[in-house]
């Protein structure tokens, strides 16, 4: 059945949603006549989303006021940020389930703090939380449905400095070149001798790899690391090559696949833990970058040169902008580790 025009309109979400049919209305017009379109909220069923569209229609300002829950206004903002190819801290937000069903203009800051105090989990997960929040309290705030961002005043605990990642030792690395035809091993090799973090490798596209000139583009997290230039050492350059042509005949976009497509993080760990490499089974895939950073520091490359490959950013004004060096010169430091 076609609605009216300027009526709104019931579509469904993609994947496997509780809520998977959305509500969208016409809240006005560009200046160049294009429409803006406002979210109503998520339903189970079609019905549903037919029904609250025609008491918008009855009475517009009184749903408009209606108390989104955090479940409904999660489902908007991912549904917002799936357009522009950006994700949700989905972990955060299962972490949260007590406040799934609870109106979120009444949701305050003591409520998530609890959250927070109480998650027998890392620095690093109860920031993610603080991070959901504020990105939801922002969004709500965008159409007036709360009046200030709450998630800033959540208190984090002090970051504690992780000691659970150890660089290969000398004895480890020689075990892994002997058992280098292994799948997890290839991968390990590849990060010990890019200084990638696992994600950064994951993420690298065919297109970014540039085999002739023996370079990569990839990294994130800092100014410095994102879209940095990555030397290929040639130690590793088979494993490049083998993993660039298995992707190429696929047509997969990335360089490391996994049943034709970007192999997930989760696999990869997964994998990790199977092996039965005990060069690996005493590590962590994080583990081949902090390897990388040791060798460098071992074959006394210098600072400025370290920092352009691992992608850090220098201690001092001098490295922060020593960017001019080439590949050349950035591969022959990768090649005396």
């Amino acid at each position: 059945m076609k609605l009216p025009n300027g009526y709104g309109s019931v579509s469904k979400l993609s994947g496997k949603r509780r809520k998977p049919w959305i509500v969208k209305v016409t809240k006005g017009w560009t200046d160049d006549g294009k429409q803006i379109r406002m979210v109503l909220g998520t339903f189970k069923t079609k019905s549903e989303g037919l029904i609250a569209l025609a008491e918008y229609n009855k009475d517009p300002y009184d749903i408009i006021e209606r108390r989104y829950t955090l479940e409904d206004l999660y489902n908007m903002l991912a549904e917002q940020r799936l357009k522009n190819n950006q994700k949700m801290p989905l972990a955060a937000y299962k972490h949260c389930s007590k406040l799934h069903k609870m109106q979120f203009r009444d949701i305050k800051t003591a409520h998530i703090q609890e959250i927070i105090d109480n998650l027998s989990l890392g620095y690093a997960s109860k920031k993610s939380i603080k991070n959901l929040f504020s990105l939801l309290y922002k969004y709500a705030m965008s159409f007036n449905l709360v009046d200030r961002n709450y998630a800033k005043f959540i208190k984090l605990p002090s970051e504690i400095k992780s000691n659970k990642h150890k660089p290969f030792t000398e004895e480890e690395l020689e075990i892994l070149w002997k058992n280098d035809e292994d799948y997890v091993v290839k991968i390990a090799l590849i990060l010990t001798y890019t200084g990638l973090r696992p994600s950064e490798l994951l993420d690298i596209k065919r297109s970014n790899v540039f085999l002739d000139k023996k370079y990569i583009i990839g990294g994130a997290k800092t100014s410095m690391g994102i879209n940095r230039r990555i030397p290929i050492a040639e130690k590793i350059y088979p494993f490049i090559k083998d993993f660039y042509y298995i992707a190429d005949e696929f047509n997969n976009p990335y360089l490391i696949t996994s049943n034709k497509k970007r192999l997930p993080y989760a696999t990869l760990a997964y994998k990790w833990r199977k092996s039965e490499i005990s060069a690996i089974k005493n590590h962590l895939p994080h583990d081949g970058r902090h390897t990388c950073n040791t060798l460098l520091d071992n074959a006394d490359v210098k600072e400025n040169i370290k920092n352009l490959i691992l992608g850090h950013v220098g201690k001092t004004i001098n490295e922060k902008v020593y960017t001019h060096k080439t590949v050349e010169q950035l591969k022959e430091a990768i090649d005396l580790i």
